[in-house]
């Protein structure tokens, strides 16, 4: 049976941070990268990893999960551009491999959004529909969209804002579901946001 596909974006240079890509830093003894891979497929989804530089390292510190099918990486080029073009690539190459499924999108940057965030959003979506994670009432990520709006979407993103404009839009096609019992989409964006998250390095 197939499994929807969790696009992981992880093709950001980290310019903000200083640290390097986001994606090769450490939480527990494993990168982020590999830690929103092992989320992805531990919710029944697979994963699938959208690379930019330093791409090979980011894939090698990747092991294989245990559910959810092969891992799938795509090379973006083109980065520099912003958030959007990696947004595009991983959106179209999921909706190549799973025409019919919805499509979940999550950030690297987010080592709070743990299996069970995606899990439940994955159970909790309709056809048809746009479902996003929401906490204390604030929506946030990840986003899980049914193919006819990942592939809309998809097409309007630009510069460094992913999905944002098109969410904005289609406010009355979003479920929110709760998930601040499970977890935190707060991301890891500039030097001060290091101390939320201690051993990270």
């Amino acid at each position: 049976m197939s499994s929807p596909c969790v696009v992981v974006l992880a093709a950001g240079l980290g310019r903000r941070l200083g640290r390097g890509p986001k994606a090769l830093l450490r939480l527990e003894g494993e990168t982020l990268a590999a830690r929103a891979v092992r989320a992805a497929a531990a919710a029944g989804g697979r994963p699938l990893l959208v690379l930019g530089p330093r791409a090979a390292e980011i894939a090698a510190s990747v092991q294989q999960p245990d559910r959810g099918g092969e891992l799938v990486t795509v090379q973006v080029s083109g980065w520099e551009e912003g958030m959007s073009r990696a947004w595009r690539a991983g959106v179209e190459r999921a909706l190549e491999l799973e025409p019919g499924l919805p499509v979940a999108v999550v950030l690297v940057d987010q080592p709070g959004v743990r299996p069970e965030v995606l899990s439940r959003l994955l159970q909790a979506h309709r056809p048809g529909r746009i479902t996003r994670a929401a906490y204390r009432g604030r929506p946030g990520h990840p986003v899980v969209l049914d193919p006819s709006h990942a592939a809309a979407a998809a097409r309007r993103a630009q510069g460094d804002t992913g999905a944002r404009e098109y969410l904005r839009d289609h406010l009355d096609a979003i479920d929110t579901v709760e998930c601040a019992d499970l977890g935190s989409d707060d991301d890891i964006d500039v030097p001060a946001d290091l101390a939320r998250w201690p051993g990270l390095g």
